[in-house]
This record gives structure tokens, C-alpha cells and sequence, in this order.
């Protein structure tokens, strides 16, 4: 049915034609006039004003409708938790991924209380904060402990959002992530580190144990190696041949030198830390040499190694100066190290070459023809790295690694079935005094 106009409309009418209309309830205007005539275009202005406001309607409808769809797509695919309380904390809605996190139906859940996947430890908590919650109206984030169906323990993460519904009334929108693994690699991190922890408070023990005991060691050594060197000064006093003589200089010399080295083996403890502190002297690269000569030489003889040293492609001549600076006894003991490693991994008529280029830096080279084996090749200048020898104890490479980087030197090697193995230790000629 219509709504019948008769005569001219006056202020009131057209008013609440309007109201109708702005409300939707509006019916159609039909005139007994002409419609030809100023009443009847004012009703057809009317129905047609009313036909366009009823279009608009529909096509928001229709749009509002097509982006609850798509936004109701979005949240039920979504592989993030989302459910929807009530101000009292009761389910009004649970997507997919909530429900499966939780191992429950949707049904199960709707219109039950959120503290149903809540332990019981932290039930009275989590409903003063959802209190505090609504009344507050603020974002809340935390990370929790909840209940799954099954009874099993899950962490997640919630976020939540204070929201007013279609119906005007106020809610919770919780999201919610699964962390229970990240928080599992948390433990087992924690754990490594703690025992990592322990196995370094376990280490510093025996360091400091193997520290005292290095200490009665080098005590225990020191009256009987006297009591070598006093014997080498005394078979020199005798009249005795020029070999025998030379043994007993190489004894005496020998011995001197493990005592100096044994009084300061303290320094290579703190050259493994970083905080020795060189103490640069003029040396003479030759006598160097000829320490490792005298040194060597014995092992060289037994096994039927030749050792060939050279300075700057000659064989060198005893008397001449080489002058650098650094500690001579480290020097020495660093290339000593170094020579007696090739010579015990040679074979008998091998030649173990030995050559000094001059400069700055200076190059020292010790090459022989046999092959570093493969499993020690990259730890060749870390402690205890060994292999086939009977009696080698893996730290010739590893004190003269250390003595080189004090010096500001830098050690390398290669090795090969084809050309042997050569060790190449560079040396500044001049060291850096603080």
C-alpha cells in the first residue's frame, strides 16, 4: 500500500516523507492529480529519492557482506590462534587453528569459561587480569602456561585486544601462538650453557692443579739437572779429546737452557694468554742458528738426518752478525722446536734444510721431504696435535706458534707428497717497545 497525497504537500509532510525514507520505512507516494502536475513530479521526486536510498542500502549490504566473507576467510585460515570473549570471559567465537592448539571442538568451547584450558595454579590470576582487563581497556600481551584437552601443558604467546561488538557491547580478541618449542630449545639451551659452565669451573680446577704439580716438577728437576751441568764443567776441566769436549759443552749448554726454561716456563703460560710481555734484546740470528745446530745435531747423527743451513742461499759463516731483536732463549727454543720436528720426520740420508733470508721481515725456512699426516694438517700449531711419533708430545708447533706471535711474527706451513714440508716463520727486525 501507498501513501495517497492530496494537494499540495505542506512543511510537515514533506518532513516526515523524508524521516520515512532516512529510516527505511518509507512506502510509495501515489496522487490523484495529473502526474503531469506540480504534486504529482513533488510524489515521483519522493519515490524516486526513497528507490535510490533503498539501491545505496543494497550495494553496502552486498559489499559489507563480500568483506565479512573475505575477513572471515582470512581469520578461520589464519595459523594464528584467535577466540572471542565476552566481558565475563565466556567463548563467543574460536577459529580453527585456536581450536586445534587446544584440541578442543568449537562447540566444546562456546559459551564455556576461558579458564577451561587454564592450569589450576594460574586460574585465579588470569581472571583478575582479564578483570582488570575490561575495565582498563588496554593491550595486553604475556607469555603463558595453558591446558590443552588432553591435559598436556602448551606455552604460548597472547595478545589482546579490547574491542565493541556489532551489538555494543565490549569483548576480548585474543590471539595466540604456540611457543612450547622455542621455549624447549630454551631449556636445552640453558642446559648446555650450565654444563658448558661447569666443564669451565671443572677446567680451571685441574688448570690449577696441572699448575702446582708443574711447579714440584720443575723443583724436583732442578737438583739433579744441576747435577748435570756440574758434571759436564768437570769432565771439561779433565783432559779429555775435542769431541768429548764438544759433548760436554752441548751438555752443560743443554742443560743451562732447560733450567732457564724451566724457571720461566711461567712465560709460556701467559704467552697461551695474551698478556706476556716481550722483552726485546739485540740478538744475533747466527748464534740463534748455531744453538740449533749444537741442539739438533745429536738427533740428527743418531737418526742419519744431515742437517744444511744457509743464509741468503750460502752456507753461513759462524762469525758473521745477523742482527734482530727479541728474546734470544725463545728464539732459539721457538726454531729449535721447529727443526727437531723435521729432522724426527725424516728418513735416514735426508737432508733437512735450514735457510735465513735477510730483510725485514727476516724468513726463516726449515724444509724436509716428508708429509704432515692429513688428520693433523689443520691443527699442526695447536697443542698436542701429534701423530706417529713414539714419544711426541705435540707441543714442539705449539710453543714455537706461540713464541712467533710475540715476537709479531707469523708462522705458516705446506706440505705435499711432491715437495715435503716447509715451516716459514717471519720476524720483524725490530720490535715495538711500550
Amino acid at each position: 500500500m501507498g501513501q495517497q497525497l492530496n494537494g499540495e504537500p505542506d512543511l510537515a509532510t514533506v518532513t516526515a516523507l523524508l524521516r520515512q525514507i532516512a529510516s527505511g520505512k518509507f512506502t510509495p507516494v501515489t496522487v490523484d492529480d495529473d502526474p503531469d502536475s506540480p504534486v504529482g513530479e513533488f510524489a515521483a521526486a519522493v519515490n524516486d529519492l526513497a528507490e535510490q536510498r533503498e539501491e545505496i542500502v543494497r550495494s553496502y549490504n552486498a559489499d559489507l557482506k563480500q568483506s565479512e566473507g573475505r575477513l572471515r576467510g582470512i581469520i578461520e585460515s589464519t595459523p594464528v590462534g584467535i577466540c572471542i570473549t565476552d566481558e565475563n570471559g565466556y567463548y563467543e567465537y574460536a577459529n580453527p587453528t585456536y581450536c586445534k592448539l587446544y584440541q578442543y571442538e568449537p562447540e566444546e568451547l562456546i559459551g564455556n569459561h576461558f579458564t577451561l584450558v587454564v592450569p589450576d595454579e594460574y586460574r585465579d590470576e588470569l581472571i583478575r587480569l582479564h578483570d582488570e582487563f575490561m575495565g582498563r581497556r588496554y593491550e595486553l600481551r604475556g607469555e603463558w602456561s595453558v591446558k590443552k584437552k588432553s591435559g598436556e601443558i602448551m606455552n604460548i604467546i597472547a595478545d589482546a585486544a579490547y574491542i565493541i561488538d556489532v551489538d555494543g557491547r565490549p569483548k576480548k580478541v585474543t590471539f595466540v601462538l604456540d611457543i612450547s618449542e622455542r621455549k624447549r630449545a630454551e631449556q636445552m639451551l640453558k642446559q648446555t650453557v650450565d654444563r658448558l659452565n661447569d666443564e669451565m669451573r671443572q677446567r680451571e680446577e685441574l688448570e690449577k692443579v696441572k699448575a702446582q704439580v708443574e711447579r714440584m716438577i720443575r723443583h724436583d728437576l732442578r737438583n739433579p739437572l744441576n747435577g748435570i751441568i756440574a758434571a759436564a764443567e768437570i769432565l771439561m776441566v779433565d783432559d779429555i779429546s775435542d769431541e768429548h769436549r764438544d759433548l760436554c759443552m752441548i751438555i752443560r749448554e743443554s742443560g743451562r737452557k732447560l733450567n732457564t726454561m724451566l724457571s720461566s716456563s711461567m712465560d709460556l703460560i701467559k704467552m697461551e694468554e695474551g698478556t706476556y710481555e716481550l722483552r726485546p734484546r739485540p740478538v744475533n740470528l747466527v748464534e740463534v742458528m748455531q744453538e740449533v745446530r749444537r741442539e739438533c745435531d745429536p738427533l740428527a747423527a743418531g737418526t742419519g738426518v744431515r742437517m744444511a743451513f744457509k743464509i741468503d742461499g750460502d752456507e753461513p759463516e759462524w762469525s758473521e752478525q745477523i742482527p734482530i731483536e727479541g728474546e734470544k732463549l725463545y728464539l732459539s727454543t721457538a726454531l729449535a722446536n721447529i727443526v727437531r720436528n723435521a729432522v724426527e720426520a725424516s728418513s735416514k740420508s735426508d737432508t733437512v734444510t735450514i735457510s735465513v733470508t735477510t730483510g725485514d721481515p727476516y724468513e726463516i725456512e726449515v724444509h724436509n721431504s716428508g708429509v704432515v699426516p692429513e688428520e693433523i694438517r689443520g691443527v699442526f700449531f695447536d697443542r698436542y696435535a701429534t701423530s706417529g711419533k713414539k714419544n711426541g708430545t705435540g707441543l714442539g708447533t705449539y710453543v714455537a706458534a706461540l713464541v712467533t706471535r710475540v715476537h709479531r711474527g707469523e708462522i705458516s706451513f705446506t706440505t705435499s707428497e711432491r715437495d715435503g714440508t716447509s715451516v716459514l716463520i717471519t720476524f720483524p727486525a725490530r720490535q715495538a717497545r711500550t
